[in-house]
């Protein structure tokens, strides 16, 4: 038994991975706005959990977590219109590989949360992911009117976002449920993107409606629920190795289904990138170890 409870959130990461490489190949696919993709992605998983969380009485959230959880979800919202934004503009194996700085967006919040001051460790992968970021672009002429640059900024901050939402989510999984997580991971985004998509469904042909319902359910409901499975039981350092299977994911489908092709650059500076990112989470992870063992009041006085 133990053993299959130490498989079940490993297989759950990995499959969520797979699809959340996914996203692009929808984003690219369907005709609609950003605003309303946004409100496809986070309305369809907010609408099928609402019942529940409504029945459970949680819809204001756990007490002790109730203004994070809310925060996390204003944040997501503004994520997630970037995050669609960026796949439009840009390709699919730069968007992914770009979302996964996140890890070192979370080592620099978690150095403020704690007042700490950077190591020269943090700062030098701070350096060598930035250095990643300018080396994937050297082919460009770092112009925004090509819009790949600009889509590029946008997931640079869309991940940055991605970090808060994941240090939250993650704090607070250890006192709610998953579908918890989910409810207010998407609840303000599908309350503000809603309307934007109803404005356009009228005029959409059915292959579009189709493939975002898809979209909103596989990658929205069933990928971030397994996430959020994972996530809960899994150790940060692991959760976080075993999501980087999105990059590969990502880049198979892009190249694969859309004909992407990597100038060498690009393949260097994704290489800097997942480099730096996966030693910040390994970092992480060694701080986040010991302060598991301490007292709230312990925690509280670093």
């Amino acid at each position: 038994m133990q053993k299959h409870q130490r498989v079940l959130p490993i297989a759950a990461v990995l499959v969520a991975a797979s699809l959340g490489a996914s996203s692009g190949l929808y984003i690219k696919g369907i005709h609609l706005s950003s605003l309303a993709l946004a409100g496809f992605r986070m309305s369809v998983p907010f609408l099928v959990v609402l019942p529940i969380i409504a029945r459970g009485g949680r819809m204001l959230g756990e007490r002790s977590q109730r203004k994070s959880l809310w925060l996390a979800s204003g944040l997501n919202a503004v994520r997630m219109l970037l995050f669609v934004m960026a796949y439009k503009l840009t390709a699919i194996g730069n968007a992914v590989v770009l979302l996964y700085l996140w890890p070192i967006f979370a080592l620099i919040f978690d150095c403020i949360g704690f007042r700490q001051r950077p190591a020269p460790a943090r700062l030098g992968l701070l350096a060598l992911a930035f250095g990643g970021v300018v080396t994937m672009n050297l082919h460009r002429d770092f112009s925004l009117a090509s819009g790949d640059l600009l889509g590029s900024v946008f997931m640079i901050v869309s991940a940055s976002i991605f970090a808060m939402t994941a240090i939250i989510f993650k704090k607070a999984l250890a006192r709610v449920h998953e579908t918890d997580a989910l409810f207010f991971q998407n609840a303000i985004g599908a309350v503000v993107f809603f309307p934007f998509l109803f404005a356009e469904l009228g005029g959409a042909p059915f292959s579009d409606l189709a493939l975002g319902l898809c979209y909103g359910l596989m990658v929205g409901l069933i990928g971030f629920a397994l996430f959020f499975f994972g996530m809960k039981r899994l150790p940060l350092f692991q959760y976080s190795a075993l999501a980087y299977s999105e990059v590969p994911f990502g880049l198979a489908l892009g190249v694969l289904v859309l004909g992407e092709r990597f100038v060498l650059n690009q393949i260097l500076g994704a290489a800097m990138i997942l480099c730096a990112s996966f030693i910040a989470q390994r970092l992480r992870s060694n701080v986040a170890a010991p302060l598991a063992r301490l007292g709230p009041a312990e925690v509280a006085k670093m």
